[in-house]
């Protein structure tokens, strides 16, 4: 084909680069098709029966996204607010506050809480008061796995009311939280599913989300090697030209 004749080399490295492209992009659809199922499974849970606390703390993966009810008393002196989080059109910061369950000793692992989200105007309310507890509370919301593998309770002081962001799913930001507060947290938080007395902080439903979009990747890596075979076949016949 006298007008088309790449360099070997340049076809060598061409094909092994598209080939490991393509190889890439497949990787991340199985990906997706594996995370598509695994979030359909775990929305699932949602309908299921509520299951106890004590049942889910042993191997809380196996019980995310289930419901459940616990009652106890906030650790109000240790709450913190994450944010800013958007809601709507409107700014406000989610309510994040360790519960002492009804019975607990004193030294129990807290049950961390998201009690859910509150406006800005509300803020001053529910910042975190020098000490003491809550009355007792009930709170209906759905279990997430809390990742505790570098968390260790540490001491009030110094600490922070305010965090830019926080996922039960990142041991650091979890570190962080249990650094300053001096007990230990179960390996299991819920998300609260009800409004609180007042109306605020307002509970919502958790959904499972992906923290990757493997469809996004697999597009681009497929993209990558379309190109970089088209660059090929253009330098291919720019090269006959020149050889002509």
């Amino acid at each position: 084909m006298t007008g088309f004749r790449p360099a070997r080399g340049l076809t060598i490295l061409t094909m092994v680069c598209v080939l490991a492209f393509c190889s890439l992009g497949t990787w991340q659809v199985r990906r997706h098709l594996w995370r598509t199922a695994d979030l359909a499974e775990k929305s699932a849970r949602i309908a299921l029966p509520a299951v106890e606390l004590a049942e889910a703390e042993a191997n809380p993966d196996d019980f995310a996204f289930r419901r459940t009810e616990v009652r106890g008393r906030f650790e109000l002196a240790d709450t913190i607010l994450v944010g800013p989080v958007e809601r709507g059109h409107a700014l406000g910061a989610r309510v994040f506050t360790p519960l002492r369950r009804e019975g607990a000793a004193a030294d129990a692992p807290r049950l961390l809480v998201d009690r859910g989200w509150i406006p800005q105007a509300e803020t001053p309310r529910f910042m975190p008061p020098p000490s003491g507890e809550s009355e007792v509370v009930t709170v209906r919301g759905l279990l997430l796995p809390l990742a505790l593998r570098e968390a260790v309770p540490g001491s009030r002081e110094p600490r922070r009311t305010y965090f830019p962001r926080f996922s039960p799913d990142r041991p650091s930001l979890v570190a962080k939280l249990n650094s300053q507060i001096p007990y230990a947290l179960v390996g299991a938080m819920v998300q609260s599913v009800e409004n609180e007395s007042g109306g605020f902080p307002i509970g919502e439903m958790a959904r499972p989300v992906s923290p990757v979009d493997h469809r996004g990747y697999a597009i681009t890596w497929f993209s990558v090697g379309a190109l970089s075979l088209a660059a090929w076949v253009e330098y291919g016949r720019r090269r006959a030209r020149e050889l002509a």
